[in-house]
Formats: structure tokens, sequence, C-alpha cells
């Protein structure tokens, strides 16, 4: 399995693509519609079209995101912010794992995902938040892997 640097500006963190489409699939059913008015053209509507079909379609070791495009502006960015809060809110009340089942019902064209951890995407989530709020991230050379590896015992 393939791993993508998420990133703005070359700072950012490696994710494992598997969880990074998931995540993405649930980040774009997050974030708020445009008005009726605010439709046409809407790059909160081109965002979360990228992001479903990056999620629907697998891509081995290069996820397009394409996360500073989708926060360069105010607009953008406030969009995309309130999304990753309430998909963490959601992660938050969620059971400890997600079951395959219901996820394989949001769409994937190559097998579908895995039962995968709640904590998981949690941590993917907080790594968002810091760098599109705080700019917290680190080069491609030195920056970390998400989901962090589990210690066995």
């Amino acid at each position: 399995m393939g791993s993508s640097f998420v990133d703005i500006d070359g700072r950012g963190f490696w994710v494992q693509d598997g969880i990074l489409e998931l995540w993405l699939r649930l980040l774009a059913l997050h974030l708020e519609e445009p008005g009726l008015d605010q439709r046409r053209g809407s790059p909160v509507l081109k965002t979360r079209d990228q992001w479903l079909l990056i999620s629907k379609v697998h891509f081995n070791g290069c996820v397009p995101v394409c996360l500073g495009e989708a926060v360069q502006d105010d607009e953008g960015r406030r969009v995309v912010m309130a999304g990753i809060r309430s998909l963490i809110t959601a992660l938050r009340r969620a059971p400890p794992v997600l079951d395959r089942g219901p996820l394989n019902l949001l769409g994937h064209q190559n097998g579908g995902w895995n039962d995968i951890e709640t904590s998981k995407l949690l941590e993917i989530g907080e790594a968002f938040l810091d760098l599109v709020e705080r700019g917290i991230g680190a080069d491609a050379s030195s920056a970390r892997m998400l989901p962090a590896p589990t210690r066995s015992s």
C-alpha cells in the first residue's frame, strides 16, 4: 500500500493512501452546502467533487489532496476548517472501530475499505487541523507518517 504527502506549500505529513481516501470521503460529506445563489462555479463544490472522486478511485502513492488550493482564500479556509471540525466531532461520538460494512456503502471502486479504528481517523483529522490552522508540518523528507504505527505487545 502506498502513501501520499498531504501539504500546504511544501509543509505537511505522510498518510497511508487507503485511510487518506476514507478520510477525504468523510470530510467531503461534512463540507457545508453553498447557497443556491453560490452553487455555479463554487470552489467548495469543486473541492468536494475532487475529494469524492479521489476517494472513489484508488491512487497509489499520489493522492492529489490539493489542500493548499482548497484553503487558499478565506471562504475556502472557513468551509474546510468547519468540515474538519464537524467530522472530528462526529468521530469522537463514533464507536471505537468503524465496521467495513457501512463504510463500503460509501462507494469505492476497488473493493472498498476494511474495518478501521476511529482513533486513526481522529489522528489524521488533528493533523489536518494542525496544518491548516497552525501551519504545523514538516517537509517531505522529515514529515511523520499517519496513522502512527501501533506497537505490538
